[in-house]
């Protein structure tokens, strides 16, 4: 039969898949009233349609599972509510749609027959069954909104306090709820009375917390500072103030927001007011940074109107009835005249701009591309600022304003590129032109003099003649960039050469001979002199070779011819340069010398001579005789003129000096002379102050001249030693211990 295939189907599917097939069974049960006689009866069909209500509650509760329901997660349980009172409901609006059209499936010529009884006797226990649904329905959706104390944090003085209070009341909240999860009865029974006295009871403690609830709110909207931190609470509190306990005490609070908005909309008109004070008295009113006077103006106005409009947007998604009132209405007519107040403001500000925009732009695109110091030479980009001002201003427009802009400064933002690339190669150029004039010295100028003299006549054009709107002038300048370019390359490197020369120089100002071991306390290094001489001079020669590198590279560089006298005199520039590099290093070295042969406490002595006994002499080791070949004078001389032989190891790089190398004029140079006259004097100074010093001792010198078995015997033929006059009386006659034993 028709109905049983209906009834299996629906037996079969999954319970949110009955709904689709409600209206199929319902045509059937009707087309079985109009055509079945034997069930065209109230009391059958109705026993009939009970019967599809208890399958239909039977797959519902089975859907639903009650022992897990209130155990489960609030959401999902939430959900199967849905699908099941939308699903049942769906059944109850389709049966009286049915009955309102029953007429349709009756024939023409057929008795239609109404189905007379009342809706309750078929629905009264499905009733019963969605009245339980949406007790639970109503359960679950108290859990969900309190499930949201868990989240809450408030701000403000009193944000810890309101926030450890309402976390109070979700650990009671959890704690109330457990009952319903902790329970063992049916709570999808309509006849059990047990959960429904629970609910009660939970109910009347919800009451309680709803009341706690808006005071807590009540405090909170009270502690916050603006319209921000109060539509953020109300955000934070979400459909928790949508509880009827709660939204009456948070009712008037929406005056409140609503009178701070209208205090907000009064301080920002005075902030318009003051500005546009100051525009009338100043001429100009100060703007963002790095903005211009337009664009700046217009985007204060812009930050005006979203600093309202935001706070509006967040009162029209308020439905609450405060909106209608009187100070609501207020509130928006305020809004509105001040946001008219604003666009007015950008609007004569945006037309008095576009007025003088034009002729601006005529007149300083007709002025030429450069511009020259009278006094310094030097150039710069003629650039006016006030186009770059037309031109900054226009970046900052928004689209809708671009519409309006008058043709000419429409048609110069559009080349705005070109203008952009152009400033930057005229900038470049005047950079690379004024480094060159300001840099070059008094003998590198004759060397490039012509080349200079040339660019100055090729740039008489943009100082003049060629201007902004001049066809063409991006190849001019490409090509005069190119050549001041070059030359500013070419003296660069030719000054980076002459560092690298005075660098190298840098590197000779070392004391040639040291200490050993660079030691105070230990003498000058004697062993390794010649090692050390070597290698300095080995220093010498290679930086030579690369200094004459150097000017051979800077003469192609200036591309000048050799023998001319332009060349000669930076030739001579540089040759001052090396002996001034030569009297460095040499100085260097002498000043050693003398720092450390100075009579001064404390200064350990540089120099050694050992005395020693070569009988019948005392003698230094090094002789400190003056004159004897090899002694410690001809030492240190040999030393000084090792130093000053350094000068001797570099060509010339003047030749017309008549010197090849520059050791004369170094030798020739007063200070030079004065410290190794200095460093010779004290050295023939300590010479005879040991010679004296080794006189001391000659008064002893009997103690190792005479022959000690000679003196012996006398001793002993006398009893006495004899004095040296007694001694010589002796000699003198032919005395002799042997002779005066024999004759004793």
């Amino acid at each position: 039969m028709p109905l049983s295939r209906h009834l299996e189907l629906l037996e079969s599917l999954e319970f949110p898949e009955v709904k689709p097939r409600l209206r199929p069974l319902l045509h059937v049960v009707c087309l079985i009233w109009a055509t079945c006689e034997s069930y065209r009866s109230p009391g059958r069909l109705t026993i009939l349609l009970q019967e599809i209500c208890n399958l239909l509650i039977q797959q519902a509760s089975n859907y639903l599972c009650p022992e897990g329901l209130l155990r489960s997660e609030v959401e999902e349980s939430q959900r199967k509510l849905h699908v099941a009172v939308d699903t049942l409901s769906f059944f109850k609006q389709g049966f009286q749609d049915r009955r309102e059209h029953l007429c349709a499936y009756f024939k023409e010529n057929q008795e239609v027959r109404q189905w007379d009884f009342q809706s309750s006797l078929v629905f009264e226990r499905l009733d019963g069954f969605l009245g339980r649904l949406l007790m639970v329905q109503d359960l679950l959706k108290t859990a969900l909104d309190f499930h949201q104390l868990g989240k809450l944090e408030f701000s403000g003085i009193r944000g810890n306090a309101l926030s450890q209070q309402v976390q109070q009341m979700y650990d009671g909240f959890q704690e109330m709820y457990g009952v319903f999860s902790e329970s063992s009865y049916d709570c999808l029974d309509p006849q059990s009375m047990e959960f429904e006295n629970d609910v009660c009871e939970f109910n009347r403690r919800v009451e309680d917390l709803d009341r706690r609830l808006g005071a807590i709110f009540s405090q909170a909207f009270d502690d916050a500072p603006d319209l921000e931190h109060a539509f953020k609470l109300l955000d934070i509190a979400g459909k928790l103030l949508e509880r009827p306990l709660v939204a009456q005490d948070a009712s008037e609070k929406y005056l409140l927001l609503i009178q701070m908005f209208i205090k907000d909309l009064d301080t920002v008109r005075a902030i318009y007011s003051q500005r546009v004070q100051e525009e009338a008295e100043l001429g100009f009113s100060s703007v963002h940074k790095n903005m211009p006077t337009v664009a700046g103006g217009l985007r204060w106005a812009q930050e005006l109107r979203q600093r309202i409009q935001g706070p509006f947007a967040n009162f029209k998604r308020i439905t609450h009835p405060c909106m209608d009132s009187a100070e609501g209405k207020r509130m928006t007519q305020k809004y509105e005249d001040t946001l008219s107040l604003l666009e007015k403001y950008e609007t004569r500000l945006y037309e008095d701009w576009c007025q003088t925009v034009s002729e601006k732009s005529q007149y300083n695109l007709s002025r030429p591309l450069l511009k020259r110091d009278s006094e310094t030479k030097q150039i710069a980009v003629n650039f006016n600022p006030q186009l770059l001002s037309v031109l900054k201003e226009m970046s900052y427009l928004e689209p809708r304003q671009m519409q309006r802009i008058p043709e000419t400064a429409a048609a110069m933002f559009s080349s705005r590129e070109f203008y952009r690339q152009l400033v930057a190669k005229l900038e470049l150029m005047a950079n690379g032109y004024n480094k060159v004039v300001k840099t070059l010295a008094e003998v590198e100028f004759p060397l490039v003099e012509e080349e200079l003299r040339d660019i100055d006549l090729r740039l008489r054009a943009a100082e003049g003649t060629l201007n902004w709107k001049t066809e063409g002038i991006w190849d001019y300048v490409i090509q005069i960039t190119n050549s001041i370019h070059g030359l500013e390359q070419r003296i660069q490197k030719a000054k980076d050469n002459v560092e690298e020369i005075q660098n190298i120089m840098k590197t000779w100002v070392s004391p040639i001979f040291k200490r050993k071991d660079g030691k105070k306390e230990c003498l000058l290094s004697m062993d390794d002199q010649h090692d050390r001489m070597e290698k300095y001079y080995h220093l010498i020669r290679e930086s030579g070779l690369k200094i004459h590198a150097l000017v051979q590279e800077n003469l192609g560089l200036f591309a000048a011819d050799p023998t001319s006298n332009i060349w000669k005199t930076y030739v001579n520039y540089i040759d001052e340069m090396l002996l001034d590099g030569f009297f460095l290093a040499i100085e260097c070295s002498l000043k050693y010398l003398l720092e450390n042969t100075e009579c001064k406490a404390g200064l350990t002595p540089i120099f050694e001579a050992q005395l020693s006994l070569a009988i019948p002499e005392l003698v230094f080791s090094p002789p400190l005789e003056y004159g004897v070949k090899g002694g410690f004078y001809d030492a240190v001389e040999g030393l000084v003129t090792s130093i000053f032989g350094i000068s001797s190891l570099v060509p010339r790089l003047s030749p017309q000096n008549g010197s090849p190398h520059y050791q004369v004029d170094v030798e020739g140079m007063a200070p030079l002379a004065s410290m190794r006259s200095t460093l010779l004097d004290r050295v023939q100074s300590m010479m005879a102050l040991c010679c004296g010093y080794r006189s001391a001792f000659s008064q002893y010198s009997y103690l190792y001249v005479e022959d000690r078995r000679e003196i012996l015997s006398q001793f002993l033929f006398l009893k006495r030693r004899l004095t040296p006059t007694k001694g010589s009386m002796k000699k003198c006659v032919g005395w002799s211990p042997s002779r005066c034993s024999t004759a004793g």
